[in-house]
């Protein structure tokens, strides 16, 4: 048998029991609440985690907005394969041949300079474009005869008198409006070029009271190019920022381009508003319009959304820097699935596809867990948009890119960069109505632009 335990043992063991039962069950409480706050910060970093990611991605699109996309020397890993590239011939690195010629010289050789006469002849033909400088200025001297009628009992002149003796002709005008609108000049600018080309003085506010004298008589024009537009079965619609140097909040700038015409409607100085688009294509427009996402036009019936804009978002988020290589590997492979479908579609533009289409972008947009915020949130904007990225099934006619709008919206984005806007709100719609005119006249003449300006 065993030894027994005296009391005092059994008391000192008892104790020694109650001890270890409360040292346990505080440890097991402070283990219990170590796990939790564990698992607490534990989810605390996955979202501290998403959220650097999702600022690092809004970081690098305001970088690439402030300085541009930097160009890769390997453009190996670039989810879309280059298109290739076709050669040039010799005859595309030299100039054409001039259509009109305005003067022939002949250069004969009768002779060697040893003097011996030359035989077998021959002519070879070259052409020499050139301009001449400086320009010799028309000045019209004009003699207007002013006579009394005894019946009317008033003075009659042979034509209207202007307020100055000294005007400038309708030609240098027009010629004022093409160098500010359609090269982009400054006023300055404009001012050096005719004086050392021209020998012609002009002040700059004397260029101004020409923008706006032009801008008024091509109202109608203005208004007409708006009508024609419209009554196309599609338009292109686009906006850009715009500043107004007197006005310190935001402007914008709004496009119409005809998909047939290529011509564009301008407003220039507006809100960022709906109703811009209703000044633009008008209440009962029954087209179609094609845009971006953006909210403006979200109410529109006939809506066909831009997939260049949609394939460019999932196309920067692939070639992003600011996701590791198992996220861009990712979203490599989502960009080229929707690339198959934006080919499929294109290649297919039947209503009878509607129901294949709507369900392979429904499946596409699904999202899956732990990918990238940022195409989450592209793939839940594109769920609720996929009628209208299909609207181009009924007809091959319509276009599924808003690249019209953002080339029309091109020349105006570089004359901001030079500018920096208008100063007042008068002088954006001037703007609006002269770009308007003068582009849509390029576009329907581009080689006769100046014989059919001087005409309107």
């Amino acid at each position: 048998m065993g030894k027994q335990l005296s009391q005092q043992e059994i008391k000192q063991r008892l104790v020694r029991l109650n001890n270890l039962e409360r040292l346990y069950g505080e440890q097991k409480s402070a283990n219990d609440f170590l796990r939790r706050e564990n698992k607490e910060l534990r989810e605390k970093i996955v979202l501290q985690q998403k959220l650097i990611e999702d600022l690092n991605l809004q970081l690098e699109e305001l970088r690439i907005k402030v300085f541009g996309k930097k160009k890769k020397s390997d453009d190996s890993d670039n989810p879309k394969p280059p298109e290739e590239k076709i050669p040039r011939t010799k005859d595309s690195y030299k100039r054409p041949i001039p259509k009109e010629i305005t003067e022939t010289k002949r250069h004969t050789i009768d002779a060697c300079s040893c003097g011996t006469e030359t035989i077998h002849k021959e002519v070879i033909v070259f052409y020499e474009e050139d301009i001449p400088v400086p320009v010799q200025k028309i000045v019209i001297r004009h003699e207007v005869e002013k006579a009394y009628c005894p019946h009317c009992k008033k003075w009659l002149r042979g034509m209207p008198l202007p307020n100055s003796g000294v005007i400038l002709g309708p030609n240098i005008q027009k010629y004022i409006c093409y160098l500010s609108i359609i090269c982009r000049l400054s006023f300055a600018q404009i001012q050096s070029l005719l004086k050392n080309t021209y020998q012609i003085k002009v002040s700059q506010g004397e260029i101004d009271k020409i923008l706006k004298r032009e801008s008024l008589h091509l109202s109608p024009f203005y208004e007409k190019l708006k009508e024609k537009i419209r009554s196309e079965p599609a338009v292109h619609l686009d906006e850009t920022s715009w500043r107004l140097l007197t006005d310190k909040s935001s402007s914008y700038s709004w496009v119409m381009s005809g998909t047939e015409s290529k011509e564009s409607v301008f407003l220039i100085g507006e809100s960022r508003g709906k109703g811009n688009v209703e000044k633009l294509i008008g209440k009962d427009y029954g087209g179609i319009a094609i845009t971006d996402n953006y909210v403006a036009y979200r109410d529109m019936p006939n809506h066909q959304l831009c997939w260049a804009h949609l394939l460019r978002n999932f196309r920067d988020l692939a070639s992003s820097q600011e996701l590791d290589e198992k996220q861009l590997d990712y979203c490599k492979t989502e960009y080229q699935k929707l690339c198959l479908i934006y080919a499929d579609v294109k290649n297919n533009r039947t209503m009878e596809r509607y129901k294949g289409f709507s369900k392979r972008l429904l499946d596409f947009s699904k999202i899956k867990k732990d990918e990238p915020k940022k195409m989450a949130r592209f793939k839940t904007t594109l769920c609720k948009n996929i009628d209208k990225y299909l609207t181009c099934l009924q007809d091959p006619d319509i276009p599924m890119t808003n690249n019209q709008a953002e080339r029309a919206l091109r020349h105006l984005v570089i004359k901001r960069k030079i500018s920096f806007g208008s100063l007042t709100k008068k002088t954006a719609n001037n703007l609006a109505i002269l770009l308007s005119v003068l582009m849509s006249l390029k576009q329907r003449y581009p080689s006769d632009f100046f014989e059919e300006y001087l005409k309107v």
